[in-house]
């Protein structure tokens, strides 16, 4: 991708994994992002379940789809995410934990490559009941997708997925790049447990 090392998009979209007549999905205008250009969030909530603020998450499963670049490191972004989402899950009433937690989260990340519903679902592999056939919204993820997932781990029902959308400048300085990371978490997680 030519303009890669300069900018790439997180393209908002989301889907679940819910009958449809249980779950209702919103486009959200959001607030100013630190270091993003015309965000926009989509949120995806299952009506029929309440998504827990108190009690315990641990890490589910992270697929990345992204072009490798020499300059890019995935360890470094993955590491980023964590720390952002610990603590605005955290500010949320929600403790980690390594064994046992109440939710599972799991998110995607991808640029230059696309991405549906299906095969998010698959890669989350046994953490994700999928749904039966004619229950998905068929979304398609454009490249630079990061969709976030709250799964119930003892049901492993999906409880709230939401997405971000916004043009990012990768030549932002290194120190800045934790800063934009969260601010783009915190802006997501703005609008759980309900948009």
């Amino acid at each position: 991708m030519r303009n890669f090392r300069t900018s790439f998009l997180i393209t908002a979209a989301c889907a679940a994994c819910l009958l449809g007549c249980a779950s209702d999905s919103e486009p959200l205008k959001p607030i100013s992002v630190a270091g993003l250009k015309n965000p926009s969030i989509r949120i995806l909530v299952d009506r029929s379940q309440k998504a827990p603020v108190v009690g315990s998450f641990g890490w589910g499963y992270c697929f990345f789809r992204v072009e490798q670049t020499p300059d890019l490191n995935l360890s470094a972004v993955n590491e980023r995410l964590h720390l952002a989402l610990r603590s605005e899950l955290a500010r949320k009433g929600l403790t980690f934990s390594d064994s046992n937690p109440d939710i599972i989260v799991s998110y995607a990340l991808a640029s230059g490559a696309e991405i549906d519903d299906e095969e998010l679902n698959k890669a989350y592999g046994d953490i994700l009941n999928a749904p039966a056939a004619g229950e998905e919204t068929d979304l398609h993820y454009k490249r630079g997708v990061l969709v976030l997932d709250i799964v119930d781990r003892k049901s492993k029902h999906l409880l709230w997925r939401g997405a971000i959308m916004a043009e990012i400048d990768m030549a932002w300085p290194e120190e800045r790049k934790q800063e934009r990371c969260e601010a783009v978490i915190s802006e997501l997680l703005r609008h759980y447990p309900r948009p």
